[in-house]
Order: structure tokens, then C-alpha cells, then sequence
């Protein structure tokens, strides 16, 4: 299947419209100041229906207004981000003071005044006030909408996803996408990622449901064991995991930690 026509099928299957994409970018354009991240209907139409390639700053908004992380997009036209590292520094040291490839972007301080009933070793879904929002970096809060996300921190002794989403990162999660979903997917970065409500408390892991059981998957590497439970008495989906900002310090608080986007 050529990329315009997985991307025809994605949108068709989150109900999402071209004139839909269309506004949400135009949005996104005013708030980025650059009319390069717009997607117009005649646009996103030629794309869906041709083997062209967009512009980052193109994919950047498809990304947003599909509901998927950039990285999950770039995977629709055969490029998988996770691959970036097999390549530096390929071909010995690099040279002329040239500092090694960073695929990710810098760090910000990120903080939080949680309740005092937060306990940091478990996964944790956030209900914050309008206090704690305002509180939030401005590339989360440019996306709030309290309606359709939420946030959770995955806790400190949290493994489930390993190196996926390792304990202490924030992630954001899209309540509208809590069914959950079974395609052809790729690779285990391209697997959609599930925030999960169960009698024990929350945990971020795939998920295979059958009937009304309800199968928690963890990274294959983790010490979590694979865990079968019923819905909705025991368990139930929150939402899917789309976005995620990793702690690179995990000695330090939750409340003061440096969280680094991804």
C-alpha cells in the first residue's frame, strides 16, 4: 500500500476529515508563525492520492491532526527513526571537531506541584487543575485539551514498556483512542502503546483484547509479567499513549526532574 493511500485509510479510520485537517493546521500555522506547517484540502488530497513526500513541517501538523506521534508518520513512508543510531558514527570517530548526531531534541525543566498523595514509584494518572496546566512547558501546553488528553507519570520502579517509555516519563494520552486496535503493524515502536486502568493501578503496555479478557503485554525484556484480566470489571483502556517526554535523570524528584521530548 503506497503512503497516501495509509494515510487515506489512517484518517478514514479516526473519522477525521480533510477539511477537519485542514482548519486544525491552520491553527497550528498561526501558533508556529509559519505557514509552511498549513495543510489545505487541495493539498492533503493530491497527497493522499499520489506517492509525493511532504515537507517536515507538513508532516509536523499531519502528525498532530491524525493524533499520532511524528515518528509513528515517518514509519508510514518507510522511515523509522529508531534506526538513526545504527547509523552514527558509522565510518570511525567523527572529524574536524564534529560533535555526534543528537536525534532528539534538548531538554527542558519541567515543573509540577503534585498532590501529596502522589506516590512517585507507581504509574500515576494526573488529574491537575488549572493551576497545574498553566504550570505545564509551552510544548505541552500548546496542545492542552483536558477533553481529550490526559497525562500520566510512569513510576519510578514502572518498567513495563523498558526502554520504550522508561520510568519517570510523562506521557500524554488520547481518552478518544480507548478501543483497542489490532493492524499490521511493523515494528514494536509502531504498536500502538495503551494506558491501562486495573485493579492494581495504571500501567503503560500493549494490549490484546479478546472477547471481555483483556491481555496486558509488556516489553519483551521487562521483568513485568504478561497479565490477563477482565473488562470492564478489572481493567479498562484509558487511552492511547501519543506522546512521551523522558526523564534522563532518574535520581532526581518527579516534582524537579529534566524531561526530554520525544
Amino acid at each position: 500500500m503506497s503512503p497516501g493511500n495509509k494515510l487515506k485509510e489512517l484518517r478514514a479510520r479516526l473519522g477525521i476529515t480533510v477539511r477537519e485537517d485542514e482548519e486544525q493546521s491552520q491553527e497550528i500555522a498561526k501558533a508556529q508563525g509559519n505557514p509552511e506547517f498549513f495543510v489545505s484540502n487541495n493539498w492533503l488530497t493530491r497527497l493522499e492520492n499520489t506517492n509525493s513526500v511532504p515537507s517536515i513541517h507538513k508532516l509536523f501538523s499531519l502528525a498532530a491532526c491524525l493524533k499520532v506521534s511524528l515518528e509513528e508518520l515517518l514509519l508510514v513512508f518507510g522511515i523509522d527513526t529508531g534506526e538513526v543510531r545504527e547509523f552514527v558514527g558509522r565510518g570511525g570517530p567523527p572529524s574536524h571537531g564534529a560533535t555526534p548526531l543528537e536525534t532528539r531534541e534538548p531538554g527542558f525543566h519541567f515543573h509540577l506541584n503534585f498532590e501529596a498523595s502522589f506516590n512517585s514509584h507507581e504509574t500515576t494518572l494526573l488529574g491537575l487543575n488549572p493551576q497545574e496546566l498553566a504550570a505545564m512547558p509551552p510544548a505541552v501546553r500548546i496542545r492542552l485539551d483536558p477533553r481529550h488528553y490526559r497525562y500520566a507519570v510512569v513510576g519510578l520502579k514502572d518498567e513495563t514498556m523498558g526502554d520504550l517509555i522508561p520510568p519517570g516519563s510523562l506521557v500524554e494520552v488520547d481518552v478518544m483512542q480507548n478501543e483497542v486496535q489490532a493492524f499490521d503493524w511493523r515494528s514494536m515502536r509502531e504498536r500502538p502503546i495503551y494506558l491501562v486502568w486495573h485493579t492494581d493501578g495504571y500501567s503503560c503496555c500493549w494490549c490484546q483484547l479478546e472477547g471481555k479478557e483483556l491481555t496486558l503485554l509488556p516489553y519483551p525484556v521487562s521483568r513485568q509479567p504478561v497479565r490477563r484480566v477482565k473488562v470492564p470489571r478489572e481493567a479498562s483502556v484509558i487511552g492511547r499513549v501519543i506522546s512521551a517526554w523522558l526523564r534522563f535523570d532518574h535520581n532526581q524528584s518527579l516534582a524537579g526532574g529534566a524531561l526530554r521530548a520525544t
